[in-house]
């Protein structure tokens, strides 16, 4: 009697279980693309949607500007708030230390239903650009913008945000495994 007991104690206990799995994992683990870029020629005029796989995006990119960074992040969730940073830290002249580079804090939003895929992203970036020998620091609030979800069988990154004034831009997308 203890035998059967326990086969049925195991039995709920997968049940449970696979009901809180499953439909984790038949939505799939999403992964935020972002990627900012710098223009050089002064005539290059962004894109607001470029398609294609992610070597035809970046073949459109260098045609005028260069990468200042590329971030992949797995496993996103939402709400999930995605931070990175590629700094320099050095010592300043006034005693102190100088924070150079890049430190973004976005916000990632999945308000996905059973019959439709809806993301987006929104937040903050410091980014020091160097440009004809001067530096400066330039700040950016992304407002809140949708993303493509590529998993629907269009490759395709979309421009979520364009500074015209420093020439940067961002682009975007989902991809879901």
């Amino acid at each position: 009697m203890k035998h059967h007991s326990i086969i049925i104690t195991i039995g709920i206990f997968m049940t449970i279980l696979l009901g809180v799995v499953a439909p984790s994992q038949a939505a799939g683990i999403k992964h935020v693309n972002l990627a900012a870029f710098h223009k050089i020629k002064h005539e290059y005029e962004y894109e607001a949607i470029v398609l294609g796989r992610f070597s035809s995006f970046m073949a459109e990119m260098e045609k005028g500007s260069e990468v200042i960074f590329l971030n992949h992040t797995a496993d996103v969730q939402n709400h999930d708030i995605i931070t990175f940073n590629a700094d320099v830290l050095r010592e300043s002249l006034n005693d102190g230390f100088e924070d150079n580079g890049v430190n973004c804090s976005i916000n990632f939003t999945d308000a996905s239903d059973a019959d439709n895929t809806s993301y987006s992203i929104g937040g903050m970036c410091t980014i020091l650009v160097s440009d004809q020998g001067l530096n400066k620091k330039v700040h950016f609030i992304i407002p809140e913008a949708d993303l493509p979800d590529t998993s629907q069988g269009i490759d395709v990154w979309v421009m979520i945000y364009e500074d015209t004034d420093s020439g940067i831009a961002f682009y975007a997308n989902v991809t879901v495994d």
